[in-house]
């Protein structure tokens, strides 16, 4: 339509070389900046970029080069770093199941240091852009609600808490994130790459020209604050990586479920923690005893928790901050709007990191007792919502891989828990909480027994429970013994214990196989819709903010040309 058929093809070419040259060149950084506006442009002309048949030319003419040119160069990426990296994110999802697509070949092989770490500078930016704007907005809230309080004005409507520091997510970003983790294995070092604190350490930089605001958590940082050069750090000032970014940013998106974006980004956080809990090299770094950071999640509010204070957290392997992670969300979702798909990841994501530890024999420190302490909590949700979940879910899935999980604990625990009462403590929380796994096992039974359609499904979980009843069955008996012996009502934990140690050697457990055993992530397979869905949504938001910007420009020239 625009210059006839017959003529695309040889116009396509020559605009792509003009785009790649002017990028690739020394020349105005105006000019390039609208050559990665008028890309994004041609890119999200439609909802679903795969129908884009522009996308073809830029396929053919790749301009893949250029944009990791401007990445690997702090000038270029400062001013052009985010734009540059939401367009790779794009293009990489060009009928990605369809045909070969060059740009998730070239991403998949890009080895060059100096270009990964640029693009892990862009997302950490990005991200750490939203911690703050979300920090800023709580204590904001938090201000307003206290005076809103003390003035006793507005008293019945005072806060949604919810409403007041709602921040955009931006699931551009993290989708290059996503795909960068994906697919080039070379991008895990990046996340481990240590630099000072966001906000901490500056790069002093040129004051931009004033323009009108745009949505919070969708705009590309102002400024790269970090240098790509390694800075000295200093003993006082903490240091922090793209990770612990990520898991603060995770934490905060992970928290609200009930918006779409926000449980597409929580999704997608899930997804991305899957990838790097599969992989050998992010669980050695993960596991790393010499890598300890604070890492300050965020905490949904609870009546019946303190907030932790920053200065109190300990310096720990960054596996425990993304266990912490994982327990808060299994806390924080019991609900009737039950997220089941993002629990499954979430206990996946536990399974495969305990995966590594037992094949590595890695003892961690950790605190396992409040992991078990939300397994159990969560089964207890399942039974007393059984006939509520089960009309839109089957809970057995999720039931029968927490079940494994202790099992893990069972069969394995003397390889990586860290001491031997660890394994004391495993029995003596199976004990104290036996009555939910007995009411586990009388609902299970009671469905396995009958002829419905989670027969099957159900009698997986009774023959799991199996070792789980052992212990309880073998233990029970003999703590009661105990008691009535020692004319004691209630025993202390102590004493538990004691009966415990005291006991092992009578107790029989049944071999089980496969605890150690999982199936890998494949996004074509399972994932595909998803990410078709959430391409199409970020398509339509960069197409807005585009528009948006394009207006802003306009309105500008306008008011200049008056005053001139």
């Amino acid at each position: 339509m625009l210059m006839g058929f017959d003529k695309a093809e040889l116009c396509m070419k020559n605009l792509m070389e003009s785009l790649d040259s002017l990028l690739c060149a020394e020349g105005s950084e105006s000019l390039k900046s609208l050559c990665l506006k008028l890309l994004l442009c041609l890119v999200t002309v439609t909802d679903n970029i795969s129908q884009n048949t522009i996308l073809e030319y830029v396929m053919i003419n790749s301009i893949f080069e250029a944009i990791l040119q401007i990445l690997s160069h702090p000038p270029s990426r400062r001013e052009h770093g985010y734009d540059a990296v939401v367009l790779l994110a794009l293009l990489v999802n060009y009928r990605k199941y369809e045909s070969v697509n060059p740009y998730i070949v070239k991403l998949s092989i890009v080895d060059d240091e100096a270009t990964l770490n640029g693009m892990g500078l862009v997302i950490a930016q990005a991200l750490s852009e939203y911690n703050r704007q979300y920090k800023d907005k709580e204590e904001e809230h938090q201000s307003g609600f206290f005076s809103a309080l003390t003035n006793m004005v507005g008293s019945m409507f005072i806060a949604d808490a919810h409403e007041k520091i709602s921040v955009q997510t931006n699931e551009a970003i993290l989708l290059a994130l996503y795909e960068a983790v994906h697919l080039n294995r070379n991008f895990i070092t990046v996340l481990a790459q240590s630099h000072p604190e966001m906000g901490l350490v500056t790069t002093p930089v040129s004051p931009a020209p004033a323009t009108p605001a745009t949505p919070l958590g969708t705009t590309p940082p102002s400024s790269d604050v970090i240098s790509s050069v390694e800075l000295p750090l200093d003993a006082d000032v903490q240091t922090s990586n793209l990770l612990i970014t990520f898991l603060k940013y995770s934490s905060i998106v992970m928290q609200d479920t009930k918006d779409e974006h926000r449980l597409h980004s929580g999704k997608l956080c899930l997804i991305i923690l899957t990838c790097i809990a599969e992989d050998q090299y992010a669980n050695a770094f993960l596991h790393d005893d010499n890598m300890n950071f604070r890492v300050n999640l965020h905490r949904m509010p609870m009546r019946h928790r303190k907030k932790a204070a920053d200065k109190n957290l300990p310096c720990r392997p960054l596996v425990c901050a993304v266990l912490d992670l994982m327990v808060e969300f299994i806390v924080t979702h019991m609900m009737k709007e039950f997220p089941m798909d993002l629990y499954v990841r979430c206990i996946q994501v536990v399974h495969k990191l305990l995966c590594y530890q037992k094949k590595c024999r890695v003892r961690l420190h950790y605190t396992w007792r409040e992991l078990w302490s939300a397994l159990i909590n969560l089964l207890k949700f399942l039974m007393s919502n059984e006939t509520v979940l089960l009309a839109k879910h089957n809970i057995f899935t999720l039931a029968l891989m927490i079940v494994n999980l202790f099992n893990m604990f069972i069969t394995y625990g003397d390889t990586f828990l860290p001491t031997p009462s660890s394994y004391d403590e495993l029995y003596y929380e199976i004990i104290r909480m036996h009555q939910s796994f007995d009411n586990l096992y009388s609902m299970v039974l009671r469905l396995s027994t009958n002829a419905g359609q989670w027969k099957e499904a159900a009698s997986k979980v009774t023959h799991a429970l199996v070792n789980i009843r052992a212990i309880i069955n073998h233990f029970n008996p003999k703590i009661e013994s105990y008691a009535a012996v020692n004319h004691i009502s209630q025993l202390s934990e102590e004493q538990v214990l004691e009966v415990v140690r005291a006991n092992y050697d009578t107790l029989t457990l049944k071999l089980q196989d496969g605890l150690d055993q999982y199936e890998r992530y494949s996004e074509q397979h399972k994932e595909a819709a998803f990410f078709k869905e959430l391409v199409r949504s970020i398509s339509t938001n960069v197409r807005r903010n585009l528009a948006f910007h394009t207006l802003s420009q306009e309105v500008l020239l306008k008011e200049f040309s008056t005053i001139s």
